[in-house]
């Protein structure tokens, strides 16, 4: 976690920025992410969009963000989590990479090979993505590493009986393990190996959204 002067400072740093419309990384739907850089840090900063209950739902959005990053804060592969700023702000460890929409991995098999272990390393941890079919979500790292992003819409597995989270958790990891095949294949869906079927399970969702964009023709 970040000590209270680097709180201060981060917070002072972000109005200003905010406010100067300046040091933009990214801008979605839900918000922006800050750049910051010093001599012995480089943080991607998120913060919520709009204004209202658009913002609240949004800071909710990152205060479960932060919860599944200190779950995962174990795992290599995963971006460290330096905690709430303002309890609004959320500071993560800048990656330095591309993401895979814009640069495949140079060794394949070896990249994917330990994709595959993080993901499930995760599921081990209570943890499934959920969005990692989007291409942005998923950088080769400099060293041509994966990284995983964007844990805004994970699942978060409860214990005991919660048979509706369980089952959404459930569906989920089929969602983590189709996208790890998507990636890995995405230009030769028809090839894909045989040990690596078992991870390509479409979902009746998948098969629906399909049937609809055939439909009307989207």
């Amino acid at each position: 976690m970040l000590k209270e002067l680097d709180q201060f400072s981060l917070k002072q740093w972000i109005e200003d920025s905010l406010a100067s419309n300046s040091n933009t990384l990214a801008a979605g739907y839900q918000g922006k992410t800050l750049l910051y850089r010093d001599s012995d840090l480089s943080l991607a900063i998120k913060i919520p969009h709009g204004r209202g209950l658009i913002k609240y739902l949004h800071t909710r959005m990152l205060h479960h963000e932060a919860r599944v990053y200190r779950r995962l804060k174990h795992l290599q592969g995963i971006p460290a989590c330096y905690g709430l700023i303002d309890n609004q702000y959320l500071a993560l460890e800048l990656i330095e990479g591309e993401p895979i929409r814009s640069k495949r991995p140079v060794n394949d098999e070896r990249y994917f090979k330990t994709l595959l272990s993080l993901i499930k390393q995760m599921h081990e941890s209570g943890v499934a993505h959920m969005d990692l079919k989007r291409k942005d979500n998923l950088m080769v790292t400099h060293h041509d590493e994966p990284c995983v992003l964007d844990f805004g819409t994970a699942v978060i597995r409860k214990p005991g009986f919660h048979p509706l989270n369980h089952f959404i958790y459930r569906l989920a990891r089929c969602f983590d393990y189709s996208a790890w095949v998507k990636h890995k294949y995405h230009d030769d869906m028809h090839n894909i190996r045989e040990e690596d079927k078992i991870y390509y399970r479409r979902t009746y969702i998948e098969k629906l959204a399909k049937i609809i964009r055939k439909v009307f023709k989207l």
